[in-house]
């Protein structure tokens, strides 16, 4: 991961600021409130002043009552406003950030960890929030009221002002090496909060796993080591903060009583008033808080820098490419269907998943793909659904290269039903029509639920189609499931046809009515199908062998059965298992 500049820092939060005149009435406001609030110690001068002499003046304690008054009311609206333009920054940010992350390429999410991902949309901007609002703010507004209040110590006098500029280099040079300290802190810590939620985020959607394997004390103790490595971080950050405070107000407390040793000094020669001197007290103070604040401005702000180092991996990590690639030959696989010619992939530089791959998957027919596990049939899927791009070779349909469709209109052609169906979190109304953009009538929905076999279990059911499925679907059998995956894919009505054994879950009767529906849908369409079962594979119109990445077969099975030996060893594998069955 590459170290984020301040350039880049504030280019970040320049790019997700609110208007400019918003930001100005904000930033108005508060130098308003800084003038009133120096106006207060003043009038309490005079005040004092007065009383000394016993002149008491009703008006100037009116008038203070009314500043105070007013400098109350005019900072509630200035910090709701900074809050509101924080919180504007913040969910530009995240809207931003998850627009991103869906439109990623799933080779990203290879690489990177979920939870890893949802700890920087969530905890990282939220540092960067806190940032901004609770310390950003504070800093300029405590510049101003420092500043201001050394100009009116100028004015009461001079020598009492000199002081406080001493107090400037000696913070600086303090927190120098602790800043950079705290942003290397920071960075690890930032880290492995995004780790302790992957790993929180695996174990807790992989549970029933977790429980049946044993392994709720290996993960417990794997837990436990990811919160004291969090807890070390934090110690460590806590000890420079604990380190910057105290020496932050242990120089301002000496040089407060280096000030109140001179200052009552000059009060009893008489060359300074007792209400100058209340007023020097009141200044000192409203120097203190904003010193304070501004010590734990750079720690804060080296946090803020190591989240938004994170955040800006994300925001610099390239879309899925949507557009249309130069791909287009055209005379090149013209049968009508999907014609694999000599396709090459690799996941990586050290092996080839597949290697000169050529078949043709006639249109309105059904091809089957066989082979023995980890042979590439599911990189086929992946790149039929453009999830990685071709190595070598090209991927026609209907005589087009796949890659000169615009990728959403390309994949809005395909229907993707495997024996592990992804299901979303929501109603059984919702995942029926996940991804559907046109509108669909509840007769509509009510014939294909009939068609897939679900009619009678949704009208089971007390709230019917508005059924939470729960999380991926835990409510529902892997039937039920496979039979959603199925009705979705009827009303999504595509060209192309997906299946991993979309029945497989089935029982007889369930099967039976199902494949009736599949049969129906694939007329006119163009299916493959990866096929475990050997009635799938008899029932298919063309048959091809993948064996180590590679064409080792094509044809119908009577014809591959007698030519082909690893298709032959599989089939009677199966009639093996099924006699044995029996």
């Amino acid at each position: 991961m590459k170290s984020l500049s301040f350039k880049q820092f504030m280019d970040i939060l320049n790019k997700y600021r609110p208007s400019g005149w918003l930001l100005s009435i904000a930033f108005i406001l508060s130098i308003i409130q800084t003038g009133v609030s120096l106006i207060v110690p003043l009038i309490a001068m005079n005040l004092v002043d007065l009383l000394v002499v016993d002149e008491f003046n009703i008006f100037i304690l009116l008038g203070l009552i009314l500043v105070f008054i007013f400098q109350v009311s005019l900072s509630g609206i200035s910090i709701y406003m900074m809050i509101y333009i924080g919180e504007k920054i913040i969910v530009r940010l995240r809207e931003d950030l998850w627009t991103k992350v869906v439109k990623f390429p799933v080779k990203f999410f290879d690489a990177n960890n979920s939870g890893e991902i949802m700890s920087r949309i969530t905890n990282d901007t939220i540092v960067m929030k806190n940032f901004f609002v609770d310390h950003l703010i504070s800093f300029f507004t405590g510049l101003l009221t420092i500043g201001g209040a050394i100009i009116v110590l100028f004015l009461i006098d001079w020598t009492v002002a000199l002081i406080f500029l001493l107090v400037f280099p000696l913070a600086f040079l303090i927190l120098s090496p602790l800043g950079k300290k705290m942003y290397s802190v920071s960075r690890n810590l930032q880290n492995e909060t995004a780790s302790f939620q992957g790993d929180l985020g695996r174990v807790l959607s992989d549970i029933r796993l977790v429980k049946l394997s044993v392994a709720e004390n290996d993960e417990a103790v794997q837990g436990s080591q990811r919160a004291r490595r969090l807890y070390d971080y934090g110690l460590e950050s806590g000890k420079i903060i604990a380190i910057i405070s105290p020496l932050m107000t242990t120089t301002i407390l000496m040089v407060l009583v280096c000030i109140f040793g001179y200052g009552g000094y000059k009060v009893a020669i008489g060359s300074l008033s007792a209400g100058a001197l209340v007023a020097i007290v009141f200044y000192i103070f409203q120097i203190m808080n904003p010193m304070t604040l501004m010590a734990q401005f750079f720690t804060q702000f080296q946090k803020a820098m190591g989240a938004t180092e994170r955040i800006n991996s994300l925001l610099e990590e390239k879309f899925e490419e949507n557009i249309i690639l130069n791909k287009d030959n055209d005379n090149k696989g013209s049968e009508s269907g999907i014609t694999f010619s000599n396709v090459g992939f690799s996941y990586s530089t050290k092996r080839e998943v597949l290697n000169d791959i050529s078949f043709t998957a006639k249109e309105g027919q059904k091809t089957a793909i066989v082979g023995e596990s980890g042979a590439g049939k599911t990189t086929l899927f992946s790149l039929l659904e453009r999830f990685y791009i071709v190595d070598k070779g090209d991927i026609f349909y209907n005589g087009k290269s796949i890659y000169s469709h615009e990728l959403n209109e390309w994949r809005d052609k395909i229907s993707y039903v495997s024996q592990d169906t992804p299901i979303m979190e929501g109603s059984i109304k919702g995942n029926l029509l996940y991804g559907i953009k046109r509108e669909v009538s509840e007769i509509d929905i009510f014939d294909v639920l009939k068609r897939s076999n679900l009619d009678s279990f949704v009208s089971s059911l007390s709230k019917g189609l508005d059924t939470e499925v729960g999380e991926r679907g835990i409510r529902l059998s892997g039937g039920q499931k496979q039979r959603i995956a199925i009705a979705r894919a009827i009303i999504g009505n595509p060209k192309i046809l997906l299946l991993d054994e979309a029945t497989a879950h089935l029982d007889g009767q369930s099967e039976a009515l199902v494949q009736e529906a599949l049969n129906e849908l694939m007329k006119g369409k163009t299916t493959i199908i990866i096929a475990h079962r050997l009635s799938t594979v008899k029932d298919a119109d063309n048959i091809v062998v993948i064996e180590d990445g590679v064409v080792s077969g094509n044809g119908s099975h009577n014809v591959l059965y007698e030519v082909n030996y690893l298709y032959r060893n599989l089939v009677n594998q199966q009639i093996i298992s099924n006699e044995l069955s029996i």
